[in-house]
């Protein structure tokens, strides 16, 4: 089965809003581009304000002149582009069907919503014997209106509704509906709410039988682009309506059902695949010598840590650690030596930093620490716990070891060659001090 990456599904053809525009703003910017939501988007936060938030804006009296910023949004979940439909899945539900693809940086790569991953399914995995009638084991009905109820009423019901459409009917028979488009027409167009809602409903409804397949449904909804299937019986009386989300977990459910008939099968080979991709993973990211991280992981693990600073403004402390005159115990004690002392400072510093901090070999005898949540003081009490524990430390063969520290704070414009320049700097003037001793240079 093919899952591709929501990278490759998603709609990049976005309309947003800052958080600075007005409700007037975004409602034109909807209606000029014919969209029921619009993304409102603050630095690396993103919000959705739908027709549904329009409507209860609208009721509530709130002048449509309020900044975004003054108004109560649903933030929506954000993804990396680099994720597949199975993790989308994990995060739709049944009030937002939008979810924020991302770039590693956090900034919007796109949308991915139910459609999207609708037209991603594989249809050899869905049952073509599974009818939309079973939809209906726990979600079952719908909301009515008469032609002549008043768009009033509509709105009324709709702005705490779960759903987003209403059907109109004469007796049993479905003679329209109104969905959230056809109100965010209405509200656009600033029209008298006392109208009839025969006056603004879409007509003639198009309808598809209980008795299609799931994989009927989808393309039923692949070729329209709509949102939802209006079901009928034998009697071609309305039963129900069956939302995207609702053909999504079905889908689910069967790819779950799939997996766990084939999980013997797959169990004995996964557990294979995973001790190889286990040792591959440390050949490619641990020093040998020393079991902690090399300098491509280390530098992986920078650009993660850089682009949480951005998106949240966090604080990101890099320290740059050289062992002191390491040339002569190599010399002196012979490469063996050398190599027990890298071994053992790494474990001494390994065994002194947090579970958090990403700590590696730089190469030779430098070594660099990368801490989370800690400026200029606060990694400077950390370089000072580290050199005083190596110098009271006796190293078998080599005798009294010592090191020099730098520290630099990472500022959100770094790149690692910047940030390493900095903690090189400060640690090289900590060789010029002496050795031995901690210094930070001031945060850029």
């Amino acid at each position: 089965m093919f899952f591709p990456t929501l990278g490759l599904i998603a709609s990049t053809n976005v309309i947003t809003v800052t958080i600075q525009n007005t409700i007037q703003d975004a409602l034109n910017k909807m209606h000029e581009h014919n969209h029921r939501s619009i993304v409102v988007v603050n630095k690396t936060v993103y919000y959705i304000l739908s027709t549904k938030d329009i409507i209860r804006l609208k009721r509530d009296g709130t002048p449509f002149s309020t900044p975004l910023s003054q108004v109560p949004l649903r933030s929506l979940p954000v993804i990396e582009k680099d994720s597949n439909i199975i993790n989308a899945l994990n995060l739709t539900d049944d009030v937002d069907e939008h979810i924020c693809v991302c770039n590693q940086d956090g900034s919007l790569y796109g949308l991915v919503t139910n459609s999207d991953i609708v037209a991603s399914v594989d249809p050899q995995v869905i049952l073509d014997s599974l009818q939309l009638s079973t939809i209906f084991e726990k979600k079952y009905g719908f909301k009515s209106f008469t032609p002549d109820a008043s768009m009033a009423e509509i709105l009324d019901y709709m702005k705490d509704a779960l759903s987003d459409c209403v059907i109109i009917q004469e007796g049993n028979n479905a003679v329209g509906i109104l969905t959230s488009k056809d109100i965010l027409k209405f509200i656009g167009e600033a029209k008298n709410e006392e109208m009839r809602v025969s006056e603004v409903m879409s007509s003639p409804v198009e309808t598809l039988s209980d008795k299609s397949s799931i994989n009927e449904g989808l393309e039923y909804l692949r070729k329209r682009s709509f949102k939802r299937i209006v079901v009928t019986n034998d009697d071609q009386h309305v039963v129900g309506i069956v939302t995207q989300q609702d053909l999504i977990s079905r889908t689910y459910l069967r790819w779950s059902q799939l997996m766990q008939d084939h999980f013997r099968q797959f169990e004995e080979i996964t557990q294979i695949l995973q001790q190889r991709n286990r040792h591959l993973s440390e050949l490619a990211t641990k020093d040998s010598l020393t079991d902690v991280h090399n300098r491509h992981m280390f530098t992986e693990l920078f650009v993660k840590e850089i682009s949480m600073v951005k998106r949240h403004a966090t604080k990101l402390a890099l320290v740059m650690i050289d062992l002191d005159h390491f040339k002569q115990v190599n010399d002196t004690y012979g490469h063996n030596i050398g190599d027990f002392v890298l071994k053992h400072f790494a474990a001494l510093v390994s065994s002194t930093v947090r579970e958090a901090d990403m700590f590696a070999r730089w190469g030779g005898e430098e070594f660099v620490l990368l801490l989370r949540n800690a400026g200029c003081d606060e990694a400077f009490g950390v370089g000072e716990k580290i050199r005083s524990l190596i110098e009271t430390q006796a190293f078998d063969g080599a005798g009294r070891v010592t090191c020099s520290i730098g520290i630099t704070e990472v500022a959100a414009d770094d790149t690692i060659q910047s940030a390493i320049e900095r903690a090189d700097s400060a640690m090289y003037a900590a060789k010029d001090a002496g050795r031995n001793c901690t210094i930070a240079c001031e945060a850029r």
